[in-house]
């Protein structure tokens, strides 16, 4: 007698939720568990002088939830992250939705890392998206003076404005513009008591290659200053504070076509070197070998690359490239790529 074929496990999406200080994360933890009550979601709460998810909410529907107290997932409790990982999986099956909840003041990248590049993890979880709540009331000033902030906002694939409603429209319309020059990418809710006004933010798998592809597509200023947006809205005197920050965006945008494996080699070696200084790399390659579209992206140390959709016959390709990080140098980066060229000459110079 045949055994029966095993059914491959689906792996567990999952929706990291960050948000600097009293910005209104659990507020929207606890909006999702509402919202979307079928839905068997498992929680990690990194804990750090926070209030946690409504005990009232939890205990009704049995979700597991896992609080990461004294310290933080995205440094010293990165470990105990990992362990509860592996609790869930052991422990919990038929998991619909993973949701994690990072403290105020971390870094999510390194949290983003973890499923970008740990194996064993990415076997059971796939990255949904990375959702960012910011006090409309305060980012200002906040942006100014807290630099994980700043990280917060350029990692995130959503950023949800939130208490809107204490807001003046023009107001609400520059720190969109104070939003798009940290992150041009990032899709900007504008929400009061963190609703998600309709987002389907539980499906928005942006790290998919065809989301990557769609929003490299959709990025059109291929030199986003943030110092230039400060400059024109002249944000009541915090701009001082913005400036050294130094965050913007650079894309570039070419007809030729890339020597794949060239690009490879250096692409992967220079976002290890810089990812302290590069927050997002996303991309769309031409290669002559293949008549599909080469996608790539990458988030601190992490680069993966994949196949995306065909080129249509007759259609003209090209090479897209976007960058989101600190004191990112154009003139250095232009040339670096230059070399990568199949028609440049020296393609042995790959110096990161």
């Amino acid at each position: 007698m045949k055994e029966a074929p095993q059914i491959p496990q689906q792996k567990i999406p999952v929706t990291i939720i960050t948000g600097f200080l009293g910005s209104g994360k659990t507020t929207f933890l606890n909006h999702l568990l509402r919202k979307y009550e079928n839905t068997r979601f498992a929680i990690i709460e990194n804990e750090f002088g926070e209030l946690g998810v409504d005990k009232d909410i939890l205990l009704h529907d049995k979700i597991p939830v896992y609080e990461l107290v004294n310290g933080c997932i995205c440094c010293t409790l990165n470990g105990d992250f990992y362990k509860s990982l592996q609790v869930i999986l052991d422990n919990h099956a038929g998991i619909d939705h993973l949701l994690v909840e990072t403290t105020g003041i971390a870094d999510p990248g390194k949290v983003i890392d973890l499923f970008m590049s740990n194996d064993y993890v990415q076997k059971h979880f796939i990255l949904n998206s990375v959702i960012c709540l910011a006090d409309s009331t305060c980012l200002e000033k906040t942006l100014s003076l807290e630099p994980e902030a700043f990280k917060q906002v350029a990692l995130s694939d959503i950023v949800m404005l939130n208490k809107v409603d204490l807001l003046k429209n023009k107001k609400t319309t520059s720190l969109k513009e104070l939003v798009a020059g940290i992150n041009p990418m990032a899709q900007i809710i504008e929400t009061t008591h963190a609703h998600t006004n309709g987002t389907p933010v539980l499906a928005t798998k942006a790290y998919s290659c065809p989301h990557i592809e769609r929003s490299t597509l959709s990025f059109d200023n291929l030199t986003i200053s943030l110092k230039d947006v400060i400059a024109k809205n002249q944000y009541n005197g915090w701009a001082p504070g913005l400036y050294k920050h130094e965050i913007h965006a650079e894309g570039f945008l070419y007809n030729e076509c890339f020597n794949t494996e060239l690009f490879n080699i250096w692409i992967s070696s220079f976002i290890y070197f810089n990812q302290h200084n590069l927050y997002r790399v996303k991309g769309i390659l031409y290669s002559k070998t293949n008549n599909k579209r080469y996608i790539f992206q990458a988030v601190k140390g992490s680069c993966v690359f994949e196949e995306g959709s065909e080129w249509q016959e007759g259609e003209e390709r090209f090479s897209k490239i976007v960058f989101i990080g600190k004191s990112i140098d154009r003139a250095e980066l232009e040339d670096k790529l230059s070399r990568l060229f199949v028609n440049y000459s020296k393609q042995s110079m790959l110096g990161v």
